[in-house]
């Protein structure tokens, strides 16, 4: 059923095993992700950055943790004027933020890149993750260049990753755990 697999997607997180998840959207896979990341960041002030193509819901997101009071957790997308995203940017570069949400194609921006280098990035989550598989709905090619920095950056011991997905047809599933074997040598249990 449905909460025990949230508990287990969960205690993956916790654990820092990675994942890759398969929950119906409106399927409360934020919270999977979510709990994680503020425990991580409470416990030693790590970062968790959220990699999604949605970003009106990334703005969505950080509002509802605002809303109950959770304060660490920002993003950058296109949506940002250039003042929010200085601000945004010297947030995450100080550490105040334990979250952030990220448009994929924020791994080609240097401002971002500095600032990410001065944490500790505890945990890599790719949300729509189909976005990862040439089969999948919407292949984004700025998902695949993650990797790819991930790797020049963690070189040989990448943060765990975990991947989240509403809809994935096996071939799907089978193309991102091989984009992840391949590139980063991270094997994903398909909860």
């Amino acid at each position: 059923d449905s909460h025990s697999l949230h508990q287990r997607i969960r205690e993956s997180g916790f654990a820092g095993k990675p994942t890759l998840a398969m929950l119906p959207a409106g399927g409360g896979k934020s919270l999977c992700f979510q709990l994680p990341a503020r425990a991580r960041y409470y416990r030693n002030g790590s970062l968790t950055v959220v990699i999604s193509p949605l970003q009106s819901l990334m703005k969505d997101q950080v509002d509802n943790l605002e809303a109950r009071g959770i304060s660490c957790a920002g993003y950058l997308n296109s949506l940002l004027n250039p003042l929010e995203r200085r601000a945004m940017l010297e947030k995450l570069r100080l550490g105040d933020l334990g979250l952030i949400f990220v448009a994929p194609e924020q791994f080609r921006s240097t401002a971002f890149i500095n600032a990410l280098k001065h944490r500790q990035i505890a945990a890599w989550v790719f949300d729509e993750a189909h976005c990862l598989s040439k089969w999948g709905h919407d292949f984004r090619p700025d998902y695949l260049y993650v990797s790819r920095f991930i790797k020049a950056h963690q070189k040989a011991d990448p943060s765990p990753v975990f991947c989240f997905t509403a809809t994935a047809k096996p071939d799907v599933v089978a193309d991102i755990c091989s984009h992840f074997e391949k590139r980063l040598n991270v094997r994903l249990e398909a909860l």
